[in-house]
């Protein structure tokens, strides 16, 4: 064993010694260490941070285009209940939606937007959004029935009935003409007697149902009206017209889902039909389906079928937002 010289203290030690007894300096060389990388370093932090901020999301709604009571350009509220769904909120892109569309597409955040008052809110607005839409509709149907030429007949003059009398005063065909006697004179409620008495005798008699929902139609019972068309249907199942008529029905009544189901199997019958087409696209923009309505108006203009421009302007707009 023999004494080298310290290169930090320049005293003498042993050369067995790992490190000098006076100042600690190593007195043989060992390989450097390799500095950690900093994210190596705070990679388990990174990790419980972001479980924490993924937690913290679920008990918070962020939303954005909005000026929050403390003037900062976005907004943090609480959410009802632990969840990620619409956990971000684009109040602008949902003000920017017709309202029935925002609700179907993004209920939370609107349910979010009302309460905190960054949308109107309350059952009176949404009726009126509600009016309004189903005035538009109205609207958009009668200036395309007024550019096709579509001029529907008073109701008391589309009865069908036999043009001879018949021989049998107690059958069907006999009871049929006397409730469109009956209607024609007002006496409604003896005019639906005699034309379910005509059903009664033949359950398949079309005539007498169409009769029956013309007389429906006019005391304002337009459920039953329908269901007389759909048996109409039942009984011809190729009639277009009555499919078109039981789809005008479901329409008059907000009944869109039902609507669309009608429309279609008129178009299945008539794949050329543009009244078909308009009103199932008007279906589906009521329903918020704007990419279904944008294939029927694609339909429309292939079939040089005149499209009411405000509905196209509305319609534009609606799909014009994401997601739309």
């Amino acid at each position: 064993m023999s004494l080298v010289e310290c290169h930090e203290c320049k005293k003498e030690v042993s050369d067995a010694a790992e490190s000098c007894p006076h100042c600690g300096a190593l007195t043989k060389d060992r390989p450097a260490t390799k500095p950690k990388k900093w994210y190596e370093k705070t990679s388990v932090t990174l990790c419980v941070a972001a479980a924490l901020a993924l937690i913290g999301l679920g008990f918070i709604h962020i939303i954005t285009g909005v000026t929050s009571p403390h003037e900062l350009p976005f907004d943090v509220v609480r959410k009802d209940a632990f969840g990620f769904r619409e956990t971000f909120i684009n109040a602008t892109r949902i003000k920017a939606l017709p309202y029935l569309a925002a609700r179907a597409q993004y209920p939370i955040g609107c349910a979010v937007l009302q309460r905190y008052g960054y949308l109107p809110s309350g059952r009176r607005f949404e009726t009126r959004v509600a009016a309004r839409l189903r005035a538009d509709i109205k609207r958009w149907q009668t200036q395309f029935d007024q550019a096709i030429g579509r001029r529907e007949r008073p109701w008391e003059q589309r009865f069908r009935t036999e043009a001879r009398p018949t021989p049998d005063p107690e059958g069907p065909q006999a009871y049929n003409q006397r409730g469109v006697a009956l209607a024609k004179s007002a006496q409604y409620e003896s005019a639906l007697a005699a034309f379910s008495r005509a059903i009664a005798k033949d359950p398949a008699y079309a005539d007498a149902y169409h009769n029956r929902s013309l007389v429906y139609l006019a005391i304002g019972n337009l459920g039953q009206a329908a269901a007389d068309i759909g048996k109409i249907v039942e009984i011809r199942p190729n009639f277009l017209e009555g499919h078109l008529h039981r789809a005008r029905l479901h329409m008059a009544t907000d009944s869109y889902d039902q609507a669309l189901a009608a429309f279609t199997d008129a178009i299945a019958i008539e794949p050329r039909c543009a009244e078909a087409y308009f009103k199932r696209a008007l279906a589906h923009y009521a329903r918020a389906r704007y990419k279904k309505a944008r294939k029927d108006v694609h339909k429309l203009q292939t079939l040089n079928a005149p499209i009411p421009a405000s509905f196209l302007i509305a319609l534009q707009d609606a799909t014009a937002q994401p997601d739309s």
